[in-house]
């Protein structure tokens, strides 16, 4: 019980509570300074995942199902605040479509590991790589929303290293599950 309960895994499930409040706050028009507020609960999510991966390595509270709880924390939130930002920023699409395509791609092989027994692969930095570069896509897309006088086109920049992040990201997590099943094949 010691390592479910931990504090990364409590943080990962307040990131988890962050996302509707996110989607709720953006579209909400008739509150005052509603897009500095949705920003805010991205920084806050953000500086969350930071602070609960430090705490996780160094006071080793590193578990199965944290490393399960915040991957799926950041999916979340990319998947839940990239639809809203595409509502309202069409440009956006494209990095919402490669990031559904790369998840479902990722839940495949998440069902495939967890029937077969082979272990969890914990994140690695061409992951942590995406999540970044995504999360940048988005905070300036809603800073965009609060000062309509910025530029879009660093929108379609960030959308294209977006992209280009993920396709690294799922070609690097899918030779290290191809190794995986490869390895557990062969015991």
């Amino acid at each position: 019980m010691k390592k479910l309960i931990t504090i990364p895994n409590i943080i990962s499930f307040f990131r988890i509570l962050l996302i509707p409040m996110f989607a709720v706050v953006y579209f909400r028009d008739e509150l005052t300074n509603n897009y500095f507020w949705a920003f805010l609960i991205i920084l806050i999510s953000g500086l969350s995942d930071v602070i609960d991966g430090l705490i996780a390595r160094r006071f080793n509270m590193i578990s199965d199902l944290g490393k399960v709880l915040d991957p799926l924390a950041d999916k979340l939130t990319q998947a839940v605040v990239l639809l809203c930002l595409t509502i309202k920023h069409m440009i956006i699409l494209p990095t919402f479509i490669v990031l559904f395509i790369k998840e479902l791609l990722t839940l495949f092989a998440a069902i495939f590991i967890l029937t077969n027994g082979t272990k969890p692969i914990s994140a690695r930095w061409f992951g942590k790589l995406s999540t970044v570069v995504i999360f940048i896509t988005m905070a300036y897309a809603i800073i965009v929303d609060i000062y309509n006088t910025l530029p879009q086109t660093p929108i379609y920049i960030l959308n294209i290293l977006s992209i280009i992040c993920m396709v690294i990201s799922i070609s690097g997590y899918f030779r290290m599950f191809k190794v995986e099943v490869k390895g557990e094949s062969n015991k």
